[in-house]
């Protein structure tokens, strides 16, 4: 089994109401999807000066979701597990197996 990687839990209320860690969820599902939108529109600017405009915003968003990611992590709310030494090499192999089809 998977080793846990993560920070020492905070204990939250238990309850039918929307705690301190369900917020956090919740803000950070939703700077996920904001980031993935303004890819989007980045990729759809239809001028330099609107591009510029995105893309502040976009690094605005991008900090947001690692400010939040951040305080999970240090809350114990997001956990991690470490891969197997056999599963990374496997992968490693998967991937350099697709680069040497692309590269042909």
């Amino acid at each position: 089994m998977a080793n846990k990687i993560c920070c020492e839990e905070t204990e939250v209320s238990k309850t039918i109401t929307f705690n301190d860690r369900d917020y956090l969820n919740d803000i950070l599902s939703n700077e996920k999807e904001i980031t993935k939108n303004m890819c989007t529109s980045l990729t759809e600017a239809s001028n330099n000066n609107l591009y510029n405009e995105l893309t502040t915003i976009y690094n605005t968003c991008i900090s947001l979701q690692q400010e939040a990611y951040e305080l999970a992590w240090n809350n114990g709310w997001y956990k991690l597990e470490e891969a197997e030494k056999t599963k990374i090499t496997q992968k490693v192999k998967d991937l350099q197996k697709k680069l040497d089809e692309l590269s042909n």
